[in-house]
């Protein structure tokens, strides 16, 4: 094509229009127009900071593929929803190629035109990568989602988008000691969700530092490459839920978890109804959604002792604060190791890191740790590790400071 085609063909995009509006593609193709030098000089550079922003100065057609494949249009939300998408496969087909044009242009086509200031302009290079067909598409709506969907596999919800997360956290379960009935009844819960077999809602309850909010992650960890998703939300935006739950609805082809951490009400007032009606599987939650929870209160709600000398009804109200959390299917208990547990989690932990003690030697660092910290949890027993294993580092003794 020419330019004057290739211009034509870019305005004629219907399903993949937005990419009109990218700063990269909007300078590129004004530049295909050939404008006076200042206007030329202005474009070249926006678009060159546009490929250098993305780390595609040396393969520019790798930021035109990945404006494709995050790009939200009636192709993406149709293969996302599961609906048919036949009728559009020849239109995005065609696109596609004329995508496939704009990512072939390279510095040297301006050459002849711009001969006398080609030369003090920063050059871009077409690169190795390809704009996918239809059928390649497919399989990355399928396997990525699209839109802001598609830039991460975890996500906070807040002000009503969702935002997303980077530095997942790489935690196995494997890499939680101990806790094994704990861990296998979320895990298993988790996989029949995957599965599309009944599955619950979640409550992990249980004292400070034992895991239940790792526990989550690792879980996720473990099966996100089987379409598991998950979206943090804080319990400010609890009462978001509804418009969460359309965007989740979106995208059949994946499994969300929506996570609250730390999960506690003051007196019943703060969304609380909010929080059961989702609970209760009301008409908002889609099926492919379920809700995780932790919190160290067995019944979520915090009493001051005036709300239960002014209720006239207050047994009424214990019963409806009390209620909340018989509405997670599933009630799994962390407690606090013991000090033959404590040891044995820190024994694991330095094993793993190839920190080889003698057991005596570890139940007296262990317990003196434990009084200093006011006592036991796994994550105390990490944090501990961690000192451990620096003091042997630096050649100190191991028990130095503890």
């Amino acid at each position: 094509m020419t330019f004057e085609q290739t211009d034509i063909a870019v305005r004629s995009l219907a399903i993949f229009s937005k990419l009109r509006n990218d700063v990269g593609v909007s300078a590129l193709t004004k530049m295909m127009r050939l404008p006076k030098k200042e206007e030329f000089a202005e474009l070249w550079a926006t678009y060159y900071n546009a490929l250098a922003e993305t780390a595609c100065e040396k393969n520019c057609a790798e930021y035109f593929r990945r404006l494709v494949a995050a790009d939200d249009n009636v192709f993406a939300r149709r293969v996302a929803a599961g609906e048919s998408f036949e009728s559009l496969k020849d239109r995005a087909e065609c696109e596609l190629r004329i995508i496939e044009e704009l990512a072939s242009v390279v510095p040297d086509d301006f050459k002849i035109a711009y001969a006398d200031i080609y030369e003090n302009f920063a050059k871009w290079e077409r690169g190795e990568s390809k704009i996918p067909d239809v059928a390649e598409l497919v399989e990355t709506v399928k396997k990525n989602g699209y839109g802001i969907v598609s830039k991460s596999v975890a996500y906070r919800f807040e002000k009503e988008r969702l935002i997303p997360i980077v530095g997942i956290s790489e935690i196995r379960l494997n890499d939680l000691k101990l806790y094994e009935d704990c861990k296998k009844a979320v895990a298993d819960n988790t996989l029949d969700f995957l599965d599309g077999l009944p599955a619950n809602n979640v409550l992990l309850y249980g004292d400070r530092g034992s895991g239940k909010s790792s526990t989550v992650h690792a879980v996720f960890n473990e099966y996100q490459d089987r379409g598991l998703r998950l979206v943090e939300l804080n319990k400010a935006a609890i009462k978001d839920f509804p418009v969460l739950f359309d965007m989740i609805r979106k995208f059949k082809i994946f499994k969300f978890v929506v996570f609250i951490d730390d999960l506690t009400f003051v007196d019943g007032t703060d969304d609380f109804s909010e929080l059961k009606a989702a609970l209760e599987g009301s008409v908002c939650r889609p099926e492919n959604a379920l809700i995780y929870a932790t919190t160290n209160r067995r019944h979520l709600v915090r009493e001051s002792f005036e709300a239960r000398q002014n209720d006239v009804h207050i047994n009424d109200t214990l019963q409806e604060q009390a209620s909340l959390s018989d509405r997670f299917g599933l009630v799994v208990t962390f407690l606090s190791p013991d000090r033959k547990d404590f040891c044995e989690i820190l024994k694991r932990i330095l094993a793993d890191r190839g920190i080889e003690m003698q057991i005596t030697e570890i139940e007296s660092i262990a317990e003196r740790y434990a009084l200093k910290k006011g006592g036991r949890s796994g994550r105390a027993a990490k944090q501990l590790a961690d000192m451990i294993e620096s003091r042997i580092r630096r050649g100190l003794p191991p028990s130095q400071s503890v």
